[in-house]
């Protein structure tokens, strides 16, 4: 059939496939090319795929320190989580497929950032990191020199503790110990409370069973040794920063070690079926007979490093090492009652 088409109709329908034609390239060129060009300062675009997908591109970025920059990130597969470390509390929240999410920044100090994902991303989310190098602009050449060598990890292996080994406790609690009980046996004990125990530099290297013995031939019986050592160990933890350190584990370590500090987070069975942590899988902090064996120092260790022949990454690049502390204050709610 022969369709005849008034003049005008035939530009009509031009003008209409020149508007749906260019009507994408108009979106991408006001997206990527004049949208970055309006905003202050300078616009970096960052892909964020799935570590088999290349993970996060560029893998470094370099932006002067006390300018505000634009970061625009871009997930081509799956949601991520978008964060930089250590220190900064940079947290962007998620940026889903097919979004650009747009976030402004300024880096104060030099020195070299994590910008990394914090949402479980895929078997291999652990590698889902990028270096950001924060150089200074009036001498942009000068190296970027790493922190020095954390002095809790030096003491630990000045003292020969092999933080990967096993550190289970034989000693553990019939129940749940409680801080508020063991408050009021301190405020009975007074000075008669052993003074190291009551510093938390003693309490850092030592572990909460050590604790137990020495009250114990003291004089304390058994629920009421475990109740003080719970209190000593969760006095100086502020619900504040128990607040914060909840939401660091929450995003970063829950998928291994579950919601609870139970070792049943989803990643546990991805690990397991890669033959990682196969024998016992990610720790359970829920558990008194693995908590209360080891030092406080040692999980901050093991947080900063990794775990060597696990599938424990090392956070040292990711938090300072106050978050790390506090994480560690938070791990031990797991055992011990604090409300």
């Amino acid at each position: 059939m022969k369709m005849n088409f008034t003049r005008s109709e035939v530009v009509a329908r031009l003008a209409l496939g020149l508007i749906l034609a260019g009507l994408p390239l108009a979106i991408l060129g006001y997206q990527y090319i004049l949208r970055p060009a309006l905003t202050n300062g300078r616009s970096i675009d960052i892909v964020v795929a799935a570590p088999e997908q290349g993970g996060f591109q560029p893998e470094v970025i370099r932006v002067p320190a006390g300018e505000q920059v634009r970061l625009r990130f871009s997930a081509p597969d799956v949601t991520h989580g978008l964060a930089i470390g250590p220190g900064l509390g940079l947290d962007f929240g998620q940026v889903d497929p097919g979004q650009v999410k747009e976030v402004d920044a300024t880096f104060d100090q030099p020195g070299r950032y994590t910008l990394y994902c914090n949402t479980w991303c895929s078997p291999n989310h652990w590698r889902m990191r990028s270096t950001i190098e924060v150089y200074d602009p009036a001498n942009p050449d000068a190296l970027l020199v790493n922190d020095s060598a954390d002095p809790v990890i030096a003491s630990l292996i000045e003292r020969g503790i092999d933080i990967d080994a096993a550190h289970k406790s034989p000693l553990i609690p019939s129940e749940k110990p409680s801080t508020q009980r063991g408050a009021k046996i301190v405020a009975q004990l007074g000075n008669r409370l052993p003074e190291d125990l009551t510093t938390s530099e003693w309490r850092r290297k030592h572990s909460p069973a050590e604790a137990y013995t020495r009250l114990l031939n003291d004089g304390l019986d058994e629920p009421q040794a475990w109740d003080v050592v719970a209190y000593l160990w969760m006095q100086n933890a502020e619900a504040a920063r128990l607040e914060a350190a909840a939401s660091l584990y929450a995003k970063n370590c829950a998928y291994c070690h579950g919601e609870t500090g139970k070792g049943d987070g989803f990643g546990a069975s991805i690990l397991k079926a890669q033959g990682i942590d196969a024998a016992e899988g990610p720790i359970a902090f829920a558990g008194p007979e693995v908590m209360l064996g080891g030092s406080g120092d040692m999980y901050y260790a093991k947080i900063r490093r990794g775990g060597m022949g696990t599938g424990m990454p090392g956070f040292g690049q990711v938090f300072s090492p106050h978050e790390t502390w506090a994480l560690v204050d938070y791990l031990w709610t797991f055992v011990f009652e604090t409300r």
